[in-house]
């Protein structure tokens, strides 16, 4: 499983609305979204590069932080957990509030294996991905 599926931030990618919406096909997890991704909700169904990719689009604050100081994960620096992380987890976006907390499983668990345990959680057995706002399987009406 790829690194990339690691944003520096501690999200899982793999669960990202917008990623899940462009594979599964399913305009539905951006529309679950909270009302700050709005403006996205309408919009055609894009593949999202991830930022860890050189092609990505926008700012990040944590990702070119990340990048100067050559970590890979936020959890790998000496000021982990910083203002800047802490206001992201607290900032009121519901994903977000997971980021120290996979930071410190990640730090833990070693990448491999918190990618499996996130590819298990946000995936369906029978094999629907799942996004951080759209946790069931339309497939097995599983919830």
């Amino acid at each position: 499983m790829s690194n990339e599926l690691i944003a520096f931030c501690g999200l899982y990618c793999g669960a990202c609305s917008f990623k899940v919406a462009f594979d599964e096909n399913d305009r539905e997890h951006i529309a679950r979204m909270p009302d700050a991704y709005s403006k996205y909700k309408d919009g055609p169904l894009e593949f999202c590069p991830g930022c860890r990719l050189d092609n990505q689009h926008g700012t990040c604050g944590i990702r070119d932080c990340a990048q100067e100081k050559k970590v890979a994960y936020c959890s790998q620096c000496n000021e982990f957990p910083c203002e800047k992380l802490i206001a992201f987890a607290n900032d009121g976006i519901p994903h977000h509030a997971k980021a120290i907390e996979n930071l410190h499983a990640l730090k833990q668990m070693g990448a491999k294996a918190w990618l499996e345990s996130q590819r298990i959680e946000w995936s369906c057995d029978c094999g629907t991905k799942f996004s951080w706002y759209l946790k069931r399987c339309k497939n097995c009406l599983n919830v």
